[in-house]
């Protein structure tokens, strides 16, 4: 299941759909393939040109109105079942000016299909701000037998942040995460949780979803950039 968007959105190494960074004059008009859909409403998704780590492209997502399903995110359907599941990718927010802590927004789940007490989401990473809107935050969330979600915040750094995660499902589960961090043995944060009650991971998103009322009215038509999305069963992908 080792899936590599390297310049976000296939334009590196990923041979499973046969691109190759160099192939490319300009940055491709759609994100589909090689993610499996694309879903925007009142709200944005451009593929644009200079990327966060000496790569072509990145992905801008943004909100463009208030309603309650305002989303910009791109979907991966690789995933089956899988009991352990590992991602990777690039987060860029400084757009987001003077964000606080009623602002939340969703950047990237790790989803079920066999959800339990009503949650799908085994992963959900969103970022919100401080009560003085001075410092971004990324929330670290996963399901749980004890209170169905069992969570942790972590600060995220001025400009491009490298975000890695690691599921494991079971009644000894666990979430780890890795904020700029490339130690395997030492993760910026450790969940260690019954989750058993779910099913694997079927499905990922990348991009904004599921945002406040706060966010939807204080930060439209702000750009979140992502980019170097990569997946894995179990090897720790560093950088």
């Amino acid at each position: 299941m080792s899936r590599k968007f390297n310049a976000m959105l296939g334009l590196g190494a990923l041979a499973a759909f046969g691109f190759a960074s160099s192939a490319f004059a300009q940055c491709p008009s759609s994100p589909v393939p090689p993610w499996s859909s694309q879903t925007a409403l009142a709200g944005s998704l451009v593929i644009a040109s200079g990327g966060y780590d000496s790569t072509s492209c990145r992905l801008d997502a943004q909100l463009t109105g208030s309603l309650t399903t305002a989303s910009a995110f791109v979907r991966d359907d690789t995933p089956s079942d899988e009991a352990r599941y590992r991602a990777q990718f690039l987060l860029n927010a400084d757009n987001l000016t003077g964000l606080n802590l009623p602002q939340s927004v969703k950047v990237f789940g790790a989803s079920t299909e066999a959800p339990a007490s009503g949650l799908g989401d085994v992963v959900r990473l969103t970022i919100s701000g401080n009560v003085a809107g001075t410092q971004k935050n990324l929330n670290i969330i996963t399901a749980c037998a004890a209170t169905t979600t069992c969570a942790q915040a972590v600060p995220l750094a001025a400009g491009t942040n490298r975000i890695e995660i690691d599921w494991v499902k079971g009644a000894s589960g666990s979430l780890k995460v890795w904020v700029n961090n490339t130690n395997e043995a030492s993760p910026t944060a450790t969940l260690n949780v019954d989750n058993s009650a779910w099913g694997g991971v079927d499905y990922a998103t990348l991009g904004l979803s599921t945002a406040s009322p706060n966010f939807r009215s204080g930060q439209t038509n702000r750009t979140v950039g992502f980019d170097e999305f990569d997946s894995r069963r179990s090897t720790f992908i560093g950088n």
